[in-house]
């Protein structure tokens, strides 16, 4: 492609970007200073059409970028734009300090980046191989039940409410659980032993057995990769979407994780973690693009931050602003 088919199909992506409206030559000749008359932009506009990286929606219409075009644009995209100095502050104000748990910092980082971008935004969290102990406590509750909450060293809680056997008081469990602290304290929790107890104790401590059984699978499942949203109902202000039937197929595909899942992986796999429109895998999505970047979390394995918008989206400073989020997670 030479310099001045480059001018004008790049004119035209960084218009139909702002506008979501077909762009004509006589808009690029009036806005973009290409010394060039609209005739001779014309006959660019149907050299890129031939040449795939062009769509004209209707035969009186201007130009839209196919997915082709906005492949070349972003591969072509050299220095990214810096942040304004508000965007960092609110990355370094929501995102640092006292957010110490895992799933706190990265639900705050989902909604952060979904109203930074006015796009959803998509979390996919690094999984421990066992989560260790930080904290378990039982809160006493009316009819002789009682809540088992138990905390991770990542800062995930689950909680299980038990009902207390009439030969066990809550004083029992409370003495079970201050041991448990004490002995077991960021240790995996597939170590966890409850033999240790005297048998006067022991024989009397299954129905909490089954309750600390249940907490751990809860505490497990929660612990494996999963997906944060943010901003699932942003493609609403896309005016690409204005058709419910193809908006319908979009959140239903956004309440599926397993897909979800797999969207994020392929966009991570493509050329700079960008996957436009036909690149993605489910047919649902044709029509957006999904950026990804990469992170790491208290030396956790590695996750996945993402945004999913139209094909129309902002990719210098989307990908500018998931390259600083990424760090300041990976650093933090």
């Amino acid at each position: 492609m030479d310099e001045r088919k480059r001018q004008v199909l790049f004119s035209i992506v960084r218009d139909y970007i702002q506008t979501a409206e077909p762009v004509g030559s006589r808009t690029i000749a009036r806005r973009y200073d290409l010394g060039v008359s609209p005739a001779t932009i014309r006959n660019e506009m149907a050299d890129l059409e031939e040449l795939g990286y062009l769509e004209q929606p209707h035969t009186s219409a201007g130009r839209v970028p196919s997915d082709r075009g906005y492949r070349f644009y972003v591969d072509a995209i050299g220095g990214l734009p810096e942040l304004t100095s508000a965007e960092a502050a609110l990355v370094k104000k929501h995102l640092g300090g006292k957010l110490r748990g895992q799933e706190l910092m990265l639900e705050a980082t989902a909604r952060l980046l979904s109203i930074l971008t006015n796009y959803t935004s998509i979390v996919i969290t690094p999984a421990q191989a066992r989560p260790k102990l930080r904290l378990l406590q039982v809160i006493p509750l009316a009819d002789h039940r009682a809540v088992v909450m138990m905390v991770s060293d990542n800062g995930v809680v689950a909680n299980e409410v038990l009902t207390i056997p009439e030969n066990l008081s809550f004083d029992d469990l409370a003495e079970i659980c201050a041991y448990i602290n004490y002995q077991y304290n960021n240790v995996s929790l597939d170590r966890l032993q409850f033999a240790d107890f005297s048998g006067r104790m022991s024989a009397r401590i299954e129905a909490f057995e089954r309750a600390m059984d249940s907490l751990i699978a809860n505490l497990e499942r929660r612990e494996s990769d999963r997906v944060v949203l943010g901003g699932a109902t942003n493609i609403l202000n896309q005016p690409e979407f204005k058709d419910v039937a193809k908006l319908r197929a979009i959140l239903r595909v956004l309440e599926e994780h397993d897909l979800v899942f797999k969207l994020v992986r392929t966009s991570a796999s493509n050329p700079a973690s960008i996957s436009i429109g036909a690149e993605n895998p489910l047919e649902e999505l044709k029509e957006c693009s999904i950026i990804t970047a990469t992170y790491r979390f208290g030396g956790l394995k590695t996750g996945h931050i993402s945004i999913l918008g139209p094909t129309r989206m902002e990719y210098p400073r989307v990908i500018a602003l998931l390259s600083f989020v990424s760090r300041f997670i990976s650093e933090s």
